[in-house]
């Protein structure tokens, strides 16, 4: 199902972009999806910068050069990219950021599924993960399964100053982890 909104489908292809990066040979990429003031972003960077957990980026490398970051708006902030599709982002992913591509070369067949089982659970809905928003509780490198946002609804619980992912949201399973997926909403 085609999202209705625009932010969530560009958000939905950011995740397929890196899908097709891991196709052409970049299996050694990940990504991770957040949300900070300015709305949603997705950061790549090899998988040695990411935190245990898989999905993280500590928020020292976060700035590091070889993570590249884009939001919701203009992939990257490249005025040539709008209508693109995954593949065609992919293409100048390589072209633009080589040396993370470079980095990132190599097979990880379990990430590379997992990535594509996820993009397949995210297009049921209006969904995007994220593993990080403004007052959450605990960092990013805590997570023990990765939180799904959901267009629409209200996705915040609160505890005192600080707030999770509310109940209510799906979820799904860390790489590597094998779980049953919450497909509840």
């Amino acid at each position: 199902m085609k999202s209705t909104f625009e932010w969530i489908r560009k958000a939905q292809r950011s995740l397929r972009m890196l899908s097709e990066l891991h196709r052409l040979g970049y299996q050694h990429l990940r990504g991770m999806p957040y949300f900070n003031a300015q709305g949603f972003r997705f950061a790549i960077a090899p998988r040695d910068y990411f935190a245990d957990n898989g999905i993280a980026i500590p928020a020292g490398k976060l700035s590091d050069g070889l993570v590249a970051i884009t939001g919701a708006g203009n992939y990257f902030s490249w005025e040539d990219a709008e209508g693109n599709d995954a593949r065609a982002l992919a293409e100048k992913f390589i072209t633009r950021f080589p040396d993370i591509a470079l980095a990132g070369r190599g097979r990880d067949w379990e990430y590379a599924g997992w990535l594509s089982e996820l993009i397949g659970f995210l297009e049921k809905g209006d969904m995007i993960p994220t593993v990080e928003w403004e007052n959450m509780s605990s960092s990013p490198e805590d997570h023990s399964r990765l939180p799904i946002w959901v267009e629409g609804n209200d996705n915040i619980d609160w505890v005192g100053d600080k707030c999770v992912i509310s109940s209510r949201n799906p979820y799904f399973p860390l790489p590597g982890v094998k779980m049953e997926l919450n497909r509840s909403e």
